[in-house]
C-alpha cells in the first residue's frame, strides 16, 4: 500500500478531534433531543467521521462509536481500556452538549 505521508504513521489526535468535532456539530447543533431520530443522527455522524478520515489516506483501521442520549442533568461517565501500540495508535474523543441532549464520540485508530 502508498500511503501519503507514510512517514508520519502516528495517531493525530488533533486532527482526529477536529474531524470528529465538526460532524458531531454538523448534525446537533440545532437538534432538539427526540428519540426516535437518535438512530438517524449517530448514522450521520459515524458515516460523516469514516468518510472524512478516508479522504486523509492515513495507514489506520479507524473504529468510531457514537453515543446520544436525553440531557437530564446527570452525569455521563465512560471509560477506555484498549491494548495497542502506544507509539502509533490513538483515539479522539468529543462532547457535545445542550440542553437536551448529550453526545459523547469517539474513534480510536489503529496502525496498519
Amino acid at each position: 500500500m502508498d500511503f501519503e505521508g507514510e512517514g508520519d504513521r502516528t495517531f493525530n489526535q488533533d486532527e482526529v478531534y477536529q474531524v470528529v468535532k465538526e460532524s458531531v456539530d454538523t448534525v446537533l447543533t440545532n437538534a432538539s433531543y427526540l428519540h426516535a431520530k437518535v438512530p438517524q443522527w449517530q448514522s450521520m455522524i459515524v458515516e460523516s467521521i469514516l468518510k472524512r478520515l478516508a479522504t486523509l489516506n492515513k495507514p489506520f483501521k479507524f473504529v468510531v462509536t457514537s453515543m446520544i442520549s436525553q440531557n437530564t442533568g446527570g452525569a455521563t461517565h465512560t471509560a477506555h481500556t484498549c491494548f495497542w501500540d502506544a507509539e502509533t495508535d490513538g483515539f479522539a474523543k468529543y462532547r457535545f452538549d445542550n440542553p437536551t441532549l448529550v453526545c459523547l464520540t469517539t474513534v480510536y485508530g489503529m496502525g496498519i
